[in-house]
């Protein structure tokens, strides 16, 4: 395993692979792009909401990212429901 971080192990891979540096970095942009607009969608969503009909607080946000699958950094340690 490789100390890289992780876009820079991709792009020597990419590059390695015959892509030239532009259309390696441009692949991996589109990639973190796409990657993070679901997450950007719900974030849109809950500004939208929280501007035109208030009563929502970072909770609310929180709970919508988890619901979708993306935890919180530290979930781990968030008060989950006991069983």
């Amino acid at each position: 395993m490789t100390d890289r971080p992780a876009r820079a192990t991709a792009y020597n891979a990419l590059y390695e692979a015959g892509l030239n540096r532009y259309e390696a970095n441009k692949l991996l942009n589109n990639h973190a792009w796409e990657a993070a607009a679901p997450v950007m969608q719900i974030v849109t969503d809950y500004v939208i909401e929280s501007n035109d009909v208030g009563g929502l607080d970072c909770n609310d946000l929180a709970d919508r990212l988890r619901t979708a699958g993306y935890p919180l950094v530290g979930d781990e340690d968030h008060d989950a429901p006991e069983d």
